[in-house]
């Protein structure tokens, strides 16, 4: 596998904010105000990033003393879409400010991963910087099982010569499996996908979407696979049945329930957003694409999980106003262009200009 890669590999989701009710319960009135004004000022951030305003959010928190883990990880993913340069001497910040938090490290090694990326003389020093901080993080959080996958995908994605072995990530899944079985199930059918065993994979794939508890997410890291290996037709046929499933929901916030239906609709989200992507890849299924991502918006428009993890709105907009122009609805195409104006990334940019050029080519005709 390619350096290239390493970024989305090790890049793992952030949260922005920290709950506050027990605080609260206990702080007097002006701590319950200083608590409330951060907790206020960090949702206008969470916003503010999740419009893609990157420079608001970098000049807010650049200059802030005492930054927490969340201020950290916000800033350096707001300026790993600016400057990775600046993003490197945050994140080496973070761990010196925050040595013993094993996301700090899991921090640093994304950007490391995204400078690989970037970076043609320097990539394997910079990989070299991801797995150690990858490795420190497992030191410090040895009962952690995202440690142990991040690691993992590092020895899966990496070439030899920047420290990746297949021979250490089968070691990881064993790990892995000790603390989650069903974990251990996933990380093994990864293996066997990195490893051109796609026979192994598909068994153990076929009864983890058999297990109910198991089976939307087990299509959407299959489907997930397919797509990034142009087996559009079998990702397709993988992920599609997501569009159907209906999940019903759990009120109650911080219970076992809640937790196992946060991730899973997380999940069935994230299918409906691969759908969309197979159709706009493949330049086919471009009606379901169509459905998928309509309903990707709707439901990320509603739901109350945690949707940070997830790509944001703007991303589904953009990918549905090309499958509009495929289907030949240049006035939705039209529609959603209109409402991505703003600040972007330089690859979201290219994309939306794409789109732009082919809505007037297609207005003049």
């Amino acid at each position: 596998m390619k350096i290239s890669n390493l970024a989305a590999t090790v890049l793992c989701a952030v949260t922005f904010l920290t709950p506050v009710s027990s605080l609260n319960a206990y702080a007097n009135e002006s701590e319950r105000a200083a608590i409330e004004n951060t907790t206020a000022q960090d949702e206008a951030l969470k916003q503010s990033f999740e419009r893609d305003e990157f420079s608001k959010v970098i000049e807010t928190l650049k200059p802030l003393k005492n930054k927490t883990p969340k201020h950290y990880n916000m800033l350096i993913s707001a300026l790993m879409n600016t400057d990775l340069d600046e993003a490197e001497e945050a994140a080496e910040d973070f761990i010196h400010v925050y040595s013993n938090d094993f996301k700090a490290y899991h921090m640093h090694a994304s950007v490391m991963g995204a400078q690989a990326s970037s970076s043609i003389f320097s990539a394997l020093s910079y990989a070299k910087k991801a797995k150690k901080s990858l490795e420190k993080a497992v030191e410090i959080a040895p009962d952690n099982i995202a440690v142990y996958q991040a690691l993992m995908q590092f020895h899966l994605m990496a070439p030899s010569i920047a420290g990746g072995d297949i021979d250490e990530a089968v070691k990881l899944t064993q790990k892995i499996s000790e603390l989650d079985i069903k974990e251990g199930q996933f990380a093994l059918a990864r293996v066997y996908l990195e490893d051109g065993k796609e026979a192994e994979a598909k068994a153990l794939f076929a009864k983890l979407i058999e297990d109910e508890t198991t089976r939307i997410r087990g299509r959407v890291e299959l489907g997930s696979f397919y797509l990034g290996d142009k087996q559009y037709a079998s990702s397709y046929e993988i992920l599609t049945p997501l569009v159907d499933v209906e999940l019903a929901e759990v009120e109650k916030k911080g219970s076992e329930a809640w937790e196992a239906y946060q991730k899973t609709k997380s999940n069935l989200l994230y299918g409906k957003y691969r759908l969309g992507q197979v159709a706009v890849e493949s330049g086919e299924y471009t009606n379901v694409g169509i459905n998928a991502l309509e309903g990707y918006l709707e439901d990320y428009a509603t739901t109350n999980i945690d949707t940070e993890s997830l790509p944001s709105t703007k991303w589904a907009q953009l990918r549905l106003a090309e499958l509009y122009l495929n289907a030949d609805r240049i006035d939705e195409a039209q529609r959603m262009v209109n409402l991505l104006e703003g600040e972007h990334d330089e690859r979201f940019s290219k994309i939306l200009k794409k789109i732009n050029k082919a809505i007037k080519k297609r207005a003049a005709v």
